[in-house]
């Protein structure tokens, strides 16, 4: 998958209406909330079968932080 794909399918589980960059921080994202977290588990769920636990995502500040938690088999350049 690429980042860009991946930014697509974040914008639909926190369901957004605007385009997400690579470098938007986090606590800038309204939606990325303690529900959005849960959609953001269950997205890496779904869609790389890892389970990403919440305080790990919470730890992240950035969208890069998040690309950087799907397993690198799954990630292409």
């Amino acid at each position: 998958m690429t980042k860009e794909k991946f930014l697509e399918h974040l914008e639909d589980a926190l369901q957004l209406d605007y385009k997400l960059s690579i470098d938007a921080n986090l606590e800038d994202i309204e939606e990325y909330d303690s529900l959005g977290l849960i959609s953001v588990i269950a997205l890496y769920n779904h869609l790389f079968n890892v389970n990403i636990p919440g305080k790990t995502l919470r730890e992240c500040k950035n969208i890069n932080d998040l690309i950087t938690l799907i397993p690198s088999e799954h990630l292409e350049s």
